[in-house]
């Protein structure tokens, strides 16, 4: 669970626990409201992150890279949505 800012590096670091695996890169979905679509973020075996958005207004052709200051903003904007996803992950596990 994500209730404190300093909490963000522990699940960054446990990603893959909470993610999917497609083969190449692990990657979260998470949906966004204005405007209404998606925000993946990856990570790749080497460490690093990108991310893609596809909303009803436009998506990203490619991948884009995500500094670790960025990553943290992201994820502690979505911290009620992961984590609604890890107490489903764990409950499922």
């Amino acid at each position: 669970m994500i209730t404190r800012i300093n909490e963000i590096a522990g699940f960054l670091y446990d990603f893959e626990r909470y993610a999917q695996l497609d083969g190449t890169k692990y990657f979260l979905t998470l949906n966004t409201v204005s405007p209404n679509g998606t925000l993946t973020i990856m990570k790749y075996p080497e460490g690093h992150f990108t991310y893609h958005r596809k909303n009803e207004n436009y998506w990203d052709i490619k991948e884009i890279a995500i500094e670790q200051d960025m990553l943290s903003e992201i994820i502690w904007g979505f911290r009620k949505t992961i984590n609604e996803m890890i107490l489903e992950s764990s409950i499922a596990h």
